[in-house]
């Protein structure tokens, strides 16, 4: 058990899911000693490692009836805790008429309402945060894909009530990049950067290899989001000055089926239109491979051992990011090199232990 926190917390409840992030975090919390559970809005997420769900997935009238009514009733019945913790979401309702009437119950139910800001939900909406140079935002929703919609037609209409309620009854955020850093003015000195944890254990190191033909990936969950279609025009500007690289485009894979496709990839494209890398570019870093994604100097400023990160920049224009793959290729001497950091530089600045810490201390502060 770790003990270089005195852990006055005991009892914790982690709302949602991102990622594996609150997944990640619950083992970091648990090597403490505090009694951690996990309970995602539906069953729908792709994330299955969960403790429970507060309704079912279901379609139709009984589903639209288990979404507006369950979380209710199992709210009603969970114990009392010293922190519940959200992330993706300020609700466990997905139903349409009941969203946000439940978290006026959470706060019977705890000390400390907490709420960890990694992704584009109504509260750390990215086009609400005027300090970015750019944003995925616009290729996002022209991608019309479920989240993209959801974020035009619930997200964005709902930004200031959230921001009201979030004020109303949430008593500390942190925020894990820069993308969201604007969710800071709505806590002050409750506020913290944290940094995403990230399970190095379930990573195999695989590292990228200097070989005649690199291999190259791009793996994007969302397309529009992620920057699907100018990742694959650089790459088509790519294919007319050289001949030493493959290409694959990897999605809809099951977790453990794309850690095991991206073994014998050298370099991961992950995001263009990121200032920082999120979970998948750590865990492709944590792999052994060379990353493009957000390393811009503004995303690198958030946290201070940023400057450490082996990861390259991902332009958000073709031909730039065509520059870069080619450069990157030029340096495939060095891929064992940049391997060994990546892998070094995710276990030392994005522990579970280190991460969980941070969390505790925060929390504990305010309790």
């Amino acid at each position: 058990m770790a003990t270089s926190v005195l852990v006055q917390i005991m009892k914790i409840l982690l709302v949602g899911e991102a990622s594996r992030v609150h997944r990640n975090l619950k083992i970091g919390l648990t090597s403490f000693g505090a009694e951690c559970r996990h309970v995602t809005q539906s069953d729908s997420t792709s994330w299955r490692e969960f403790d429970d769900t507060f309704a079912p997935a279901h379609s139709g009238v009984l589903g639209g009836l288990a979404r507006n009514v369950s979380p209710f009733i199992k709210i009603s019945r969970l114990d009392d805790y010293d922190v519940i913790n959200f992330t993706n979401t300020i609700t466990a309702v997905h139903g349409k008429y009941t969203k946000y009437l439940d978290i006026p119950w959470f706060r019977k139910k705890t000390k400390l309402m907490s709420y960890y800001a990694l992704g584009c939900d109504e509260i750390g909406l990215i086009r609400k945060n005027e300090m970015l140079p750019y944003r995925p935002c616009v290729t996002c929703l022209e991608s019309k894909d479920t989240l993209s919609r959801d974020c035009d037609l619930i997200f964005n209409p709902r930004y200031e009530k959230s921001q009201d309620l979030t004020r109303r009854y949430f008593d500390f955020a942190a925020c894990s990049m820069i993308e969201y850093g604007h969710v800071e003015e709505l806590f002050g000195g409750n506020f913290s950067r944290i940094q995403f944890p990230v399970d190095i254990s379930r990573i195999p190191f695989s590292p990228a290899k200097s070989r005649p033909s690199v291999n190259i990936i791009h793996t994007p969950t969302r397309r529009g989001f992620k920057g699907t279609s100018t990742v694959l025009q650089a790459v088509e500007i790519l294919k007319k000055r050289r001949n030493d690289f493959k290409f694959d485009l990897i999605e809809g894979l099951s977790y453990e089926a794309y850690i095991s496709r991206i073994s014998e990839a050298d370099i991961v494209v992950d995001q263009i239109y990121s200032q920082s890398p999120g979970m998948n570019g750590l865990e492709m870093m944590a792999a052994g491979k060379i990353v493009l994604t957000g390393a811009t100097t503004l995303g690198r400023s958030y946290f201070g051992f940023m400057n450490e990160s082996p990861a390259f920049d991902a332009p958000p224009e073709a031909l730039l990011l065509a520059d870069q793959l080619d450069q990157v290729i030029d340096r495939k001497n060095e891929f064992s090199d940049l391997a060994e950091r990546g892998r070094s530089y995710v276990e030392i600045n994005h522990s579970l232990i280190g991460v969980a810490e941070k969390f505790l201390n925060e929390w504990s502060a305010r309790i």
